[in-house]
């Protein structure tokens, strides 16, 4: 009972906030329903028991008073409010009739009626309940629906107010949802991105980064909503007019009590300016860092007003020291001990305000000695010493090289005339020219590759004399292109000769400048005619070596081809006998005879055929390039080869796809290829008994043709498959070993492959590819 007394009162009931009509008619209603005299609406306050409301047959009031006031059974009503059920009471003289009021807003009250006679009791009973319960709900809706009103009020004023204040931030700020969508922005980011708001609601706002940038934002932001931690990054924005600048996005989450990330307020401010500068400070940083690399000189700097001592990184690569190790006094320290005292003068005089210029030895880490040499001065502000700079120059190469050139001068007179011989032993001359003021210096070997007189002044135009015609303009302009450029060149050129002969040379050049920036050429010349004759007579013999082999391969064929030849031979005379024989009648028969003779000229052109396929076999032609069907090379070769195939008893299978398109070759070298394979077919085949097989095949490829030989003989050794085509190996005690390898760089220089493999039922395949000519299939 004491918790009920002393329950905690909030603000305004919904019994005290509701209209005094509302009551007026619930009570009237239930003074009806339960044939009351008079009913109270009571609540609780830490005070005790009020009467909100009160009601009789002849009237209403809602004046709060105390419930003793009014003369209530109190411990009715607080067993009712503590037990949440309806009471009934009687005293025999009036009965009392308590229901609870269930309010949502956690306060507690209840419906007290008085009147004579029995107990209410049964439906009327329930009725009041009803009733109690309906007034309590419509209550807490009025109530609800005002609470919303009020909340729906205090957020437009909330939103009038944040959208001024988005709209005051001088940058782009914005409010993004939990799910990382926008959901409102600031006049000056749709002003400055040119989206309007529509468009850049939801995942809209993308469209404002620049489309490299866009992945990089959406990793960046994704991260951040998982984490729900403040966080950033850099990315180009779009202006509206397509301009891309470099923005800083910072963004906060909102939490709420539940720990939840209810909103996001985020600000881009425009970094553009400062990443430019930044990017151009550090190009800076990064050009001089490689220029101290490329030329060797470190920097450093001392302030004296703090006593920081401060090296670039090729300074520190210079002494060998780390960083953080450097200072004045260490690097004197270092300085060899014979010239420290030298050191230290040079120094305390540029303290005094002369420039620091010395050379002076080093000694590094490791033991080391560097020449160095040293150059700086001090920096005055406001007449005051601020800071000692200066820079080291790694002069060791150069002290030492100088000390070499002075060692080995002698060593170069001496050698200059040795030089002039090596020169001449190896047809290799040199030459140094000025353009500017035609001066020229050749060598006693360059002078006698042109075959100029070393005593007699050489111009440009005499040089360029000895030019061939055809390759004087190509040389002029390369050369004076190079002196234009400051760039080295080379070339291959002829000369010719005042009798007549001609020179190939090989010329090489390298252009520097003297002090007056005037260009100079270095160059060596080099006689190749040894080594393009060479070459010649390399590729003569060569040819000579491919036409062996094709003599070779007809000589293996000889005997069928004599026989081939015996065959339309004496058909020839047969017909011709014939043909006499139907003329020497008394009446001749002309078409029996004419039948004859067409078969005389059929058999004719049969011989010829063979003939001109073994001439131009035999022949020492240059290739002839042409159009070529494969499907007739495969046919003149085996027209060559049948009599040999038949003498060795081989049967032979030919299958020529019809689709096979034609190509761009020589049909000789082609013809020499498939002689050369078939050759080696029927002689792999040697000491077979029966069944001796070669299967020849053209098959369409799509984008080229596949010629396929195959046989059923020893097969091929898998060691020597690897080594099979390589010149001058042979499996044949009398083989040359050049036979296949000119096969394969013939069907190479026809773009093709040439491969061979073991059969898989016993035996070999040596097949060819070659791409189709345009057009031709």
């Amino acid at each position: 009972m004491n918790e009920v007394l002393h329950a905690e009162t909030r603000r305004t009931s919904q019994i005290e906030g509701a209209e005094g009509g509302d009551i007026e008619y619930f009570l009237a209603l239930a003074l009806q329903a339960a044939a009351a005299d008079r009913g109270f609406i009571v609540t609780v306050a830490d005070e005790g028991l009020f009467v909100q409301s009160y009601a009789t047959e002849d009237g209403f009031s809602s004046v709060s008073v105390p419930a003793a006031v009014r003369e209530l059974d109190e411990n009715v009503i607080l067993k009712v409010l503590g037990s949440g059920r309806a009471m009934t009471s009687s005293n025999g003289r009036r009965s009392i009739l308590c229901v609870p009021l269930p309010v949502l807003d956690g306060s507690q009250a209840a419906v007290y009626l008085e009147t004579e006679g029995e107990v209410v009791r049964g439906k009327r009973l329930e009725t009041l309940q009803w009733l109690a319960s309906t007034f309590a709900t419509s209550l807490a809706k009025r109530n609800t629906d005002e609470e919303l009103r009020s909340v729906k009020e205090e957020a437009a004023r909330v939103e009038r107010e944040l959208r001024l204040n988005l709209d005051m931030i001088p940058a782009l700020s914005w409010i993004g949802g939990p799910g990382g969508e926008l959901q409102e922005a600031s006049s000056q980011w749709h002003a400055y991105t040119g989206i309007s708001r529509e468009d850049a609601l939801g995942m809209g706002f993308l469209a404002s980064f620049h489309p490299d940038d866009v992945q990089k934002v959406i990793t960046a932001w994704t991260e951040l909503l998982g984490e729900g931690k403040p966080g950033g990054v850099e990315a180009r924005m779009l202006r509206y007019d397509g301009q891309a600048r470099y923005f800083m996005l910072r963004a906060v989450p909102l939490i709420g009590d539940d720990g939840k990330v209810r909103k996001w307020y985020g600000i881009n401010t425009d970094i553009d300016d400062l990443k430019r500068t930044e990017f151009e400070l550090a190009k800076s940083k990064a050009v001089m860092a490689e220029a101290q690399r490329i030329i060797e000189t470190g920097s450093w700097s001392w302030d004296m007003m703090s006593d920081v001592f401060t090296c670039s990184a090729e300074c520190t690569n210079i002494v060998g020291l780390p960083n953080t190790e450097i200072t004045f006094e260490t690097l004197i320290e270092r300085v060899h001990p014979e010239d420290r005292e030298m050191v230290a003068a040079a120094h305390g005089r540029a303290l005094q305000g002369e420039e620091l210029n010395v050379q002076h030895r080093f000694i590094l880490p490791d033991g080391t000695v560097k020449f160095i040499h040293a150059r700086g001065r001090l920096i005055y502000e406001r007449s005051h010493p601020r800071a000692y700079i200066g820079t080291i120059v790694d002069i060791t190469e150069a002290t030492r090289s100088e000390e070499r050139i002075r060692s080995s001068l002698a060593q170069a007179q001496r050698a200059q005339a040795s030089l002039a011989e090596a020169q001449m032993l190896s047809h290799v001359g040199s030459f140094y020219m000025k353009p500017s003021t035609g001066e020229s210096i050749w060598s006693a070997e360059t002078c006698n590759m042109f075959r100029f007189d070393p005593a007699q002044p050489l111009t440009h135009e005499m040089v360029m004399t000895r030019v061939h015609p055809d390759d004087r303009e190509r040389i002029e302009r390369k050369l004076q292109k190079a002196i234009f450029d400051r760039e080295p060149w080379e070339a291959e050129f002829r000369l010719l000769m005042p009798d007549g002969s001609i020179k190939h040379v090989h010329c090489m050049t390298r252009v520097e400048t003297d002090p007056e920036q005037e260009p100079e050429v270095f160059g060596a010349i080099i006689d190749l005619t040894d080594r393009v004759n060479g070459e010649e007579a390399l590729r003569k013999a060569q040819a000579d070596v491919v036409r062996m082999n094709r003599l070779t391969a007809m000589g293996a064929v000889t005997v069928s081809i004599a026989h081939e030849m015996n065959q339309p031979l004496m058909a020839i005379v047969t017909n011709a006998a014939t043909c006499l024989s139907w003329l020497d009648r008394p009446e001749p028969d002309i078409e029996e005879a004419k039948i004859a003779a067409e078969r005389i000229v059929k058999e004719g052109r049969r011989a010829g055929d063979v003939l001109l396929n073994v001439r131009n076999m035999a022949r020492n032609s240059r290739p002839s390039i042409a159009t070529v069907d494969i499907n007739e090379v495969v046919g003149d070769v085996l027209t060559m080869m049948r009599s040999e195939l038949r003498s060795r008893h081989i049967n032979t299978s030919v299958s020529l796809s019809p689709t096979v398109g034609t190509v761009h070759g020589d049909k000789v070298q082609l013809q020499q290829v498939l002689l050369n394979l078939m050759l080696n077919a029927a002689e792999a085949m040697t000491g077979t008994e029966h069944g001796r097989t070669i299967d020849v095949t053209s098959v369409d490829r799509g984008s080229h043709l596949l010629v396929k030989v195959e046989d059923n003989g020893h097969g091929l050794d898998p060691i020597a498959t690897e080594r099979i085509f390589e010149a001058f190996f042979s499996t044949k005690t009398e083989g040359t070993g050049m036979g296949l390898a000119i096969c394969r760089s013939i069907i190479e220089a026809h773009s093709g492959t040439l491969s061979a493999r073991p059969r898989a039922s016993g035996g070999s395949v040596f097949e060819f590819a070659i791409p189709y000519a345009k057009g031709g299939v």
